[in-house]
């Protein structure tokens, strides 16, 4: 696109400064030709300078139809890109909520582990409690049981 716009301006500064020059020279043998119309060789210089403009603007018409050619394919090219980004930018909003969804997901597997870890730790110090309970209830019922033996001996 960049080489297609420095040639439409080559094209653009050629006509630019060959037009100014064959401009002048179809005023002046405009001039000529009315002045003498009997006279051939104005009368050919007239005509030549009068196709060269006419071809100037051709070629200026040419140029012009070329550039708003070209606009209008990279106005096409311009809205498949805006579409094709549109939908990129659904997918990523779609995406992060996946990935947001991923992250909490994982906040909430290490919650329930650190709960899970409370829960066997509060197991735990019940368990001993019980254990530490029996043990000491146990020595009382011995005792107990002991100082009934002594007293059923005596």
């Amino acid at each position: 696109m960049e080489r297609d716009a420095q040639i439409y301006d080559e094209r653009i500064n050629t006509l630019k400064n060959s037009f100014f020059s064959a401009l002048d020279d179809f005023k002046k043998y405009y001039v000529y030709y009315n002045k003498n119309p009997e006279v051939n060789e104005f009368q050919n210089f007239y005509a030549n300078s009068k196709g060269q403009l006419q071809t100037f603007n051709k070629d200026l018409f040419l140029t012009t139809n070329y550039i708003e050619k070209s606009i209008q394919d990279l106005d096409t090219k311009m809205k498949e890109i805006s579409l094709k980004l549109k939908d990129e930018k659904k997918l990523n909003k779609e995406l992060l909520k996946l990935s947001g969804g991923l992250e909490n997901t994982q906040e909430g597997s290490e919650k329930l582990i650190d709960d899970s870890k409370e829960q066997y730790n509060q197991q735990y110090y019940y368990n001993w409690e019980l254990f530490i309970g029996i043990l000491i209830v146990c020595n009382i019922l011995a005792s107990n049981f002991i100082k009934r033996s002594n007293i059923v001996k005596v």
